[in-house]
């Protein structure tokens, strides 16, 4: 077997279970309440299920690894409409099984095994998407974390990273806005890591799949940024899904965009990876992409969640994303308590980061996932303030 497998440490939703496995809720009072995961429970596009049954004889066709050209021109018109990205060749962009198999396997086409000998790097937020770190494991590199600055709109610590450390770098990993913080990378934080590739020759690699879901400024894309300075996405690959956009994740259907050095590389890697949309949900994929009615009644479900977070809990919404970042005492004791006196289930901060220092940054958080519609909303916000 693989060893590597034995030195990943547990997902964090296994780490939840072990922590509440002994917990026996009120279940009488409290409805069960799950605030843990990141899944849309508004309904999808009633339009772009209608064309997935259309076409659902499709099925049996071994589906293509390039996306349909239908798809292909849906991604140009986001691109184009979205980041303001015109004249995009073929050759920038390429269908992902969602951005989870994406961010895993561009991590693993991009890592130079041969120089492994030097120890490169690859780094990431802290906290982060854990899937950063596995795939990172699983590449032959070696992690390296970036404290999220909870003083300053939990920004990355770029200044804290020295000088040795960025000349290890082979690719810097972000997310923006940050799943689980909801942070927004400005323009200005976006070019300074852009520069910072160019000077020290690591690539970037932008989970971008809450782009679209955001309180009142859009958020600025990697691509959108480099080509807006340079003209072109050296060193960048940017990733996007359809999962909360558009409330599809079992889809599994996202895109990826930048150099297209990089893609051609990665697409060689996918070519032997096997993973490749299904044409039904390629054709359904292509309306998605379109529809920004849908993302815009989207975003406001999301902003009419969060006004209730800052009337019941006097929370500050963040810029984007759908999750409360909230601060306990303690994360793991907070999550515990909640779930047994009001059934409701959190996710503690702690499982989305590594200590670093001898501290970890997110002990005294829980990720609160505000994807319920008002009514269920509402009720758990009011049961949190009863714990608080």
């Amino acid at each position: 077997m693989n060893h590597l497998i034995a030195e990943i440490g547990s997902y964090p939703f296994d780490k939840l279970r072990k922590l509440l496995s002994t917990i026996s809720p009120d279940k009488k009072k409290n409805p069960f309440i799950n605030l843990s995961i990141g899944e849309p429970q508004k309904n999808s596009s009633p339009e772009v299920l209608r064309i997935l049954n259309e076409n659902k004889k499709l099925y049996s066709q071994y589906p293509p690894m390039d996306s349909i050209s239908d798809l292909t021109s849906a991604y140009k018109h986001y691109l184009n409409k979205r980041f303001s990205i015109k004249n995009l060749s073929d050759e920038n962009i390429l269908n992902l099984g969602g951005t989870r198999e994406g961010t895993f396997s561009v991590i693993q086409s991009l890592f130079n095994r041969k120089i492994k000998s030097k120890k490169p790097y690859i780094l990431m937020p802290n906290p982060f998407y854990q899937i950063y770190g596995g795939a990172t494991l699983l590449a032959g590199g070696v992690s390296k974390h970036i404290n999220l600055i909870d003083t300053n709109n939990f920004s990355l610590d770029l200044d804290s990273v020295k000088d040795s450390t960025w000349k290890k770098c082979q690719v810097l990993v972000l997310c923006s806005p940050s799943n689980p913080t909801g942070s927004v990378m400005s323009e200005d934080e976006i070019l300074k890591v852009i520069k910072l590739s160019r000077k020290y020759g690591f690539y970037l690699v932008s989970d971008e799949c809450y782009i679209d879901i955001y309180r009142k400024n859009p958020p600025k894309s990697l691509i959108e940024v480099s080509f807006k300075k340079y003209g072109n996405f050296k060193n960048i690959m940017s990733l996007h899904s359809l999962s909360k956009r558009s409330n599809l994740p079992g889809f599994r259907s996202g895109m990826v965009c930048g150099d297209k050095i990089l893609i051609k590389n990665f697409k060689k890697y996918r070519s032997f990876h096997g993973v490749s949309i299904p044409i039904p949900i390629q054709i359904a994929s292509s309306e998605a992409w379109r529809d920004e009615k849908f993302v815009l009644n989207n975003r406001d479900f999301y902003n009419e969640n969060f006004y209730l977070a800052n009337k019941i809990l006097d929370y500050k919404e963040p810029d984007g994303a759908f999750y409360m970042w909230l601060k306990t005492e303690n994360g793991e004791y907070f999550s515990k308590k909640l779930y047994k006196e009001k059934n409701i289930v959190t996710l503690p901060g702690k499982y989305l980061a590594v200590t670093k220092n001898g501290k970890n940054p997110a002990e005294n958080y829980v990720r609160i996932a505000l994807v319920h519609n008002k009514k269920i909303v509402k009720e758990a916000l009011e049961k949190i303030s009863d714990i608080l």
